[in-house]
């Protein structure tokens, strides 16, 4: 019976302990200060097969003494290789998300790298 129990547990559970990546739309923001300006990336993306999305990204750059700020946005795509999330956002640049360490890195100026929030929005 405890088994049966568990496998049941098991079962209800499985679904549920999904990751927020493994969703149909989800986001991962992240926030870095270089010297005076502050630096902000909010990717969102939307599954369109296995393994690939596609990405909206947002980027602002604020002077934390000024108050003034600009903003880049892009659009591209994302595909899972090997445990990263390989990100291409066109003329903007690129950037690589580690899947277990939940860190952010690329190529585009005036967007934030390091560690993520990662969640669905919900």
């Amino acid at each position: 019976m405890r088994t049966v129990l568990t496998l049941a547990a098991l079962a209800v559970a499985g679904p549920a302990a999904a990751g927020p990546m493994d969703q149909p739309r989800w986001q991962a923001s992240t926030t870095e200060r270089k010297g005076v300006d502050e630096l902000t990336t909010n990717l969102s993306l939307r599954r369109t097969g296995p393994g690939e999305w596609s990405v909206t990204a947002r980027c602002e750059t604020r002077d934390t003494r000024t108050g003034k700020w600009r903003a880049r946005t892009g659009e591209g795509v994302a595909v899972r290789s090997m445990g990263l999330i390989l990100i291409d956002l066109g003329k903007m640049g690129r950037m690589v998300l580690f899947e277990r360490s939940e860190e952010l890195f690329g190529t585009v100026p005036g967007c934030a790298q390091g560690n993520v929030d990662v969640g669905t929005g919900d």
